[in-house]
């Protein structure tokens, strides 16, 4: 790890934090404890009110430490990014883990892949229950990229946008890539990570490591995860998602074969925020939803549910 305070590290790190004093020294030690040393480590607190300060006292020789009233974790990674002196910015939530070897795997592949602006590698996902899955299994990068231990993509626009969730936490991201694309959005509460690194993925190549050097839990919290907010209210998740797709729109740089494979998703979320509303009873909004989503995309998928939605008692939904 880089000691002087004036040395430009290969890799910034930055964890945003609030209210998770009890985690968050697993997290900072996970980090220190890497096998690459050529990194800074940034600790953002936002506005936290348990302890947090006190927690990281030890290891203020090995740390930048950053103090913000509560802003949000859009907000926190940005002040880190402002502040980081690497040409490549790391992200870790603060209750989660890197393996030992991270960033020596993650800098081991990008020095085989000149050109790359953004890295991310597989991660474990260990749910309450103690059951676990990864997330290229959730994405589905697994299954295109079957037996492959690395994957370098060109252009990745279209693939990131087509295999979500991505974990920001077992990305590496190039500074200048990160400030070019437009910041993380503080307006954006929940997939802040996906709309980020869709808008990266506009600009460069992006590589793929096919290893679990990550592990992110989903921990009992005082301060409800997003993931269970996702799963409470799954139209509020579908509108945020619409309002990133619709932002995207926006990227001049963006060709053809990109703008349609985002007019292809955003219809697919406008039939599933239908399916939503046509299963709380509200026909009329679903039917219009459907009639959108199929003017974006002209989807037999689309067609179908329109029509099935005037159907009294229908209750299937694809």
């Amino acid at each position: 790890m880089k000691s002087g305070r004036n040395e430009c590290p290969e890799v910034s790190v930055v964890i945003p934090t609030y209210n998770r004093a009890r985690f968050l020294v697993g997290a900072v030690q996970s980090v220190l404890e890497q096998t690459f040393a050529d990194f800074e480590l940034l600790v953002v607190d936002d506005g936290s009110t348990d302890g947090t300060r006190q927690v990281l006292e030890k290891f203020a020789e090995k740390i930048r430490y950053i103090y913000q009233d509560n802003s949000g974790v859009s907000a926190a990674r940005n002040a880190g990014i402002s502040a980081a002196r690497g040409k490549w910015v790391a992200f870790l939530d603060s209750d989660d883990e890197w393996k030992p070897d991270y960033l020596a795997r993650q800098i081991e592949h990008l020095a085989k892949a000149p050109g790359v602006c953004m890295q991310t590698a597989d991660c474990i996902f260990s749910d309450l229950d103690g059951t676990s899955t990864t997330y290229f299994e959730i994405n589905g990068a697994g299954r295109v990229f079957a037996g492959k231990q690395y994957a370098l993509i060109k252009e990745p626009f279209c693939f990131v946008i087509t295999h979500g969730p991505w974990q920001v936490g077992s990305t590496i991201i190039l500074r200048d890539a990160i400030i070019g694309a437009g910041w993380f959005d503080p307006a954006i509460t929940l997939s802040e990570d996906f709309d980020l690194m869709a808008r990266v993925a506009a600009r460069g190549p992006l590589g793929i490591v096919f290893e679990q050097l990550v592990t992110v839990y989903r921990r009992n919290e005082s301060t409800e995860c997003l993931t269970s907010l996702v799963a409470k209210n799954p139209l509020r998740a579908r509108e945020i998602d619409e309002a990133i797709y619709q932002k995207l729109r926006l990227i001049p740089t963006l060709r053809y074969r990109e703008r349609k494979t985002l007019n292809r998703v955003i219809s697919a979320n406008k039939r599933a925020i239908g399916n939503i509303l046509l299963r709380g009873g509200n026909r009329a909004a679903a039917r219009n939803y459907y009639k959108r989503a199929f003017f974006i995309d002209r989807s037999i998928k689309s067609l179908g549910k329109y029509i099935l939605s005037y159907m009294a008692g229908e209750r299937s939904f694809f």
